[in-house]
């Protein structure tokens, strides 16, 4: 059988012959240099050529993105995972990148699902071209991101999670008592949280411009299941913070 799959082929026409592609000598020395190309071949027939310099870069870029993308994955395993050596060892560095912007609201392993209802509000206090001072009512910034999930079977991160977690951040890192920061991470949280607020009011707020800025919260529980023996308290409680002045540096990439 071998040896008529062999006659086969070597009694095709010269016609058909013709039309096979070169072939190409494995240890050739004239395939050796910076002319070099790889030769891949397409379905309808035709070949693509890539060169040296081509596949070094489509090889390099992969590295890159494919370490990238493990570097981010593991960082996010980490600060999710349970305390361990690897953590201990380096917590400032994986909190140095995952917040505030990647910051989880959950642990692995072990969910804890929230059961508070929480709204930010923020007004400004502006000045007029005559130097009027004025106080602006307060404004419901969570009111948008709410009204943006409502009947959304695929809510986006930042309008679930981006102001409440900042508010979460600030609470997390500043006194109870006297509302003072609580080392680097409570000046950043402040810093966060009110370009988060100016982000929504811009510079002016009705045509006067913005001269501070004050944030607040409104947090009430969630109720629980008719058929729960849980209990609750029945009441809102109130936070607000002081007047944050606003300058120019404020609006930085905004």
């Amino acid at each position: 059988m071998m040896q008529q799959s062999t006659q086969t082929v070597g009694d095709r026409s010269p016609e058909a012959a013709s039309q096979l592609p070169p072939a190409v000598e494995p240890h050739d020395p004239a395939a050796v240099g910076s002319g070099v190309s790889v030769m891949l071949g397409a379905p309808d027939g035709s070949a693509h050529r890539w060169s040296n310099r081509s596949l070094v870069v489509l090889l390099g870029t992969s590295v890159v993105l494919l370490t990238a993308m493990l570097w981010h994955v593991g960082m996010v395993f980490l600060v999710l995972a349970p305390t361990n050596s690897v953590t201990q060892r380096h917590q400032k560095q994986i909190d140095d990148y995952i917040y505030p912007e990647l910051g989880q609201n959950w642990q692995m392993f072990a969910p804890n699902p929230l059961q508070q209802n929480t709204a930010i509000g923020a007004r400004v206090e502006t000045a007029a071209t005559d130097g009027t001072r004025r106080t602006w009512d307060w404004v419901n910034l969570s009111a948008s991101h709410i009204e943006a999930m409502r009947h959304n079977p695929l809510p986006s991160h930042l309008d679930q999670n981006m102001l409440r977690r900042a508010w979460d951040f600030y609470v997390s890192n500043h006194n109870t008592k006297n509302g003072r920061p609580i080392g680097m991470r409570g000046t950043l949280s402040a810093e966060y949280l009110k370009r988060i607020a100016l982000q929504r009011f811009g510079r002016e707020w009705r045509g006067e411009r913005i001269t501070a800025v004050q944030v607040a919260s409104r947090v009430n529980a969630v109720k629980p299941p008719r058929w729960s023996t849980q209990t609750v308290p029945d009441n809102t409680s109130y936070q607000v913070l002081p007047w944050w002045p606003v300058k120019d540096a404020d609006y930085r990439k905004l």
